[in-house]
């Protein structure tokens, strides 16, 4: 009789047990964070759902990229940051070498190392590990308006620099002052600092060249004040100042693209979904980045990733978010419908690429084309914020029109100053 008692006695607390542990989890919230609002309908949608699954509450929040990045510089070392947060390859190491960042579960890591293409898990890996899950993968392409080449009486996009120039003045209109009402390229020349240098960067790449470059010991230096450099800055000054095929009084990159008011520009996938609803009459087309020497180009790459931090008191169900959200469902959401590609090698994205043709360079991999990237370094982003606001002041220079020793001032002075913030972090 004793036993029974005791038995069901255990029944209940067992019975309890699971109850309460089935309340908690249906009352667990986890927080994610991201610097992107454009993520955020499809964060919230696989949130809901994953609510409606698991009983789990997840709440999403998009803030500005800048004031993202100071909540977390301020949120990671409090312990107080987000249960997931996402961002970038060259923004993360400094939390990784500070502690803050915790490794993915061993299932996790070996889904990133079968699901991600080999370019996106060596500029994820520090210190030998990956630490976050990647969910887009970005190269840098040229958009160019299809109508506006064929009253040119060009046929496609151009295919070196020489045609960049040469395609750039061809379509360059002009009022009866010489001033451009309708520019043949709009260049990324002002606004945010370290995107200046991005795009410069992108151009640099496509000649061959690099931002910063690593010793034989381990150390950096600054490598754009070289040949690549000096041809990319002089790019710059000949389409602005020499042959005026871009200006600073003209309506500038998507929204002059949407408009007409410029013929060619560069960026990321996320215009093409702007395009279509905004401007859906719009004939356009996309392309690789032409190289200074024909056969032979590059682009930026960089990605975001989630990560979960150390401080995180339900880091289980954060990883579980994350994975729910790697669904092919919201993967291609994210790339379809707002301009964002995931770089799986275990997706098929051929139903996207023939619904929205501009999207399928994003498969383009052609022998030779470099892909410039972030290194994982924790001054990166103040080697490039500083070397963008250099690039600003120089871009408005016309005094730097067929002045080769001018143009290697700039870029030495910069890279002096690029060296000693490396020197400063012990890098140099």
């Amino acid at each position: 009789m004793r036993n029974r008692r005791l038995m069901g006695l255990f029944l209940i607390l067992v019975l309890a047990l699971s109850v309460v542990s089935v309340v908690r989890a249906r009352n667990e919230k986890i927080s994610v964070w991201i610097g992107w609002s454009q993520l955020l309908p499809v964060y919230q949608e696989a949130a809901t759902d994953f609510e409606a699954k698991t009983g789990k509450k997840v709440e999403v929040l998009a803030f500005p990229l800048r004031e993202f990045e100071r909540k977390l510089a301020v949120s990671l070392p409090a312990g107080n940051a987000p249960d997931i947060f996402v961002t970038s390859e060259y923004i993360i190491p400094q939390y990784i070498e500070a502690g803050y960042v915790s490794l993915p579960p061993k299932d996790i890591s070996k889904f990133i190392s079968k699901s991600f293409d080999p370019n996106t898990l060596k500029i994820n890996t520090i210190n030998g590990k990956i630490y976050g899950v990647p969910q887009i993968g970005i190269a840098r392409i040229l958009y160019w308006n299809k109508d506006l080449f064929a009253k040119a009486g060009l046929n496609g996009p151009p295919k070196n620099w020489d045609e960049l120039v040469e395609y750039a003045k061809k379509l360059t209109v002009f009022d009866k002052n010489g001033e451009p009402v309708r520019t043949g390229i709009s260049l990324r020349k002002f606004g945010g600092g370290s995107g200046v240098t991005e795009k410069f960067q992108i151009l640099l790449a496509s000649a061959g060249g690099d931002i910063l470059k690593q010793n034989s010991d381990g150390k950096w230096r600054a490598a754009y004040n070289d040949e690549a450099g000096r041809a990319t800055l002089q790019l710059y000054i000949d389409l602005i100042h020499k042959y005026k095929a871009d200006s600073f009084d003209t309506k500038q990159d998507s929204e002059a693209f949407a408009l007409g008011h410029t013929a060619m520009f560069i960026r990321e996938f996320w215009p093409i979904p702007y395009f279509k609803e905004n401007a859906p009459d719009l004939k356009y087309d996309t392309a690789l980045i032409p190289g200074k020497i024909k056969g032979k180009s590059g682009t930026v790459y960089s990605t975001e990733s989630a990560f979960v931090p150390k401080s995180s008191k339900n880091a289980k169900t954060a990883w579980e978010f994350v994975m729910f959200f790697n669904q092919d469902k919201y993967v291609k959401k994210m790339f379809e419908e707002i301009g964002w590609p995931a770089p799986r090698i275990d997706m098929d994205f051929s139903d996207i690429f023939a619904r929205e043709p501009a999207y399928a360079v994003a498969n383009e991999r052609p022998a030779g084309y470099k892909y410039s990237t972030y290194p994982p370094l924790t001054a990166a982003d103040e080697i490039w914020t500083k070397f963008g606001e250099r690039l600003e002041a120089a871009f408005r220079q016309a005094s730097l029109v067929d002045n080769p020793a001018g143009i290697k001032k700039v870029l030495d002075d910069a890279a002096q100053e690029t060296n000693d913030i490396l020197r400063e972090n012990g890098l140099y």
